[in-house]
Formats: C-alpha cells, structure tokens, sequence
C-alpha cells in the first residue's frame, strides 16, 4: 500500500490516498483507493466549558487523533486505463467531497458522528 496523494485541509483536517489496486483477471484490474480521514483531536477549537468537555470526552473515548476509513472502487478497469481511472476518482472525491470537508465545523461534526456511532455500538 502506497500513499499516493496527500491533502492538508485548512481546518486542519488531513486526507490521505492510499493505493490498494490489484489485478484480478488476465488484463482487468480493481482499482481501490483507500481514503483516510485524520483529525488530532487536540486541535478541537475551545471557545467555552462546553467545547472543552467535548474535546476531552473526545480524546478520552477515541485518542489522540481520529481515523476515519472510506473506500473508492472500480472493477473492470484494463491495465492501459489504470493510473487514469485512479486519478480521476481522486479528483471527482475531492471535487464533490472537498467543500464540504473544508468547512472550518466538520472535524467537530465528524468527531460527533463517530462518538455517537461507539456510543450506540455499546
């Protein structure tokens, strides 16, 4: 696994691409890019009591950083095609995903999220 594309948002949000492509028959090739989500916790703005319960609930429940995984996928994709396919499903996630993970509120909704997701879990 290689990471192939790194993005460093400006709400401190880190995006990592990360090739996990094989070939699986004769000349076709799943393509799979591995999406990384990373966010250290300790960068949760404090702007009052409630904010900075949150961010040590945070950190406690989840540690250090938060990892989010998502995965990209396209199957059928000849040898020729590849390194073309790999990168224009980079693009179209940064471009459909890129506004709305830059907003400077995400990394607290996505820390939410996943709080309310292993709290349900339990």
């Amino acid at each position: 696994m290689v990471t192939i594309r790194e993005e460093r948002l400006d709400n401190g949000l880190q995006i990592l691409f990360v090739d996990e492509s094989n070939r699986y028959f004769g000349d076709y090739h799943r393509v799979c890019i591995q999406i990384t989500l990373v966010y250290a916790l300790d960068a949760l703005s404090v702007a009052g009591s409630d904010d900075e319960v949150f961010r040590n609930s945070a950190i406690a429940s989840l540690g250090k950083e938060l990892k989010i995984i998502k995965r990209l996928e396209r199957m059928g994709v000849p040898t020729a095609a590849v390194e073309g396919v790999r990168k224009s499903m980079i693009e179209a996630f940064m471009e459909n995903a890129s506004a709305y993970l830059n907003r400077p509120e995400y990394p607290r909704s996505l820390v939410a999220a996943e709080l309310k997701k292993r709290n349900n879990a339990q």
